[in-house]
């Protein structure tokens, strides 16, 4: 590299855009995006990568677990 240029910068992790798609998957279609998450966490080996999916993959299963906790407290509720 010549001198007085700047490093290019390293991408640690997805970019924003991909980050912003896992999010609206992850609220709308959980079940899927746990999934997702976990399918393309098994072939990733980039460290920063694979950190935002584990993150990504356990705000899901999260996320999943309690629509259907207050699943069960709405139904229970009603009967």
């Amino acid at each position: 590299m010549e001198e007085g240029l700047p490093a290019p910068p390293e991408e640690d992790g997805y970019a924003d855009a991909s980050v912003a798609g896992a999010v609206l998957a992850t609220v709308f279609f959980p079940f899927i995006a746990l999934i997702a998450a976990l399918l393309l966490l098994g072939g990733q080996t980039e460290p920063g990568k694979r950190s935002q999916l584990r993150t990504w993959a356990w705000v899901s299963g999260g996320w999943l677990a309690l629509e259907v906790a207050a699943f069960v407290v709405l139904a229970s509720v009603t009967l």
